[in-house]
């Protein structure tokens, strides 16, 4: 597999760090590396791009509570420059 950095992000950043924090599934497995402000880096191991397990991340999100009720991004490390 793989290894991906993604970069989240929300107001609420504390939320995705108790969620992505030690998560797996059968396409990626996620480990949180820092935060910085409202962002959160996490480092990812997955058979996806990088593009693809962002996605994915996000579909998972927003398949819960608080996924759907707050503003999040999550993108590939290097998306925002």
């Amino acid at each position: 597999m793989a290894k991906c950095k993604l970069l989240m992000q929300t107001g609420q950043v504390q939320k995705i760090i108790d969620f992505f924090d030690g998560y797996s599934d059968d396409k990626v497995s996620c480990k949180y590396v820092k935060k910085v402000g409202i962002k959160a880096e996490f480092e990812c191991e997955t058979e996806l791009s990088p593009e693809e397990a962002a996605g994915h991340c996000k579909g998972v999100f927003k398949g819960t509570p608080e996924g759907k009720v707050l503003y999040f991004s999550i993108q590939p490390d290097g998306f925002f420059g």
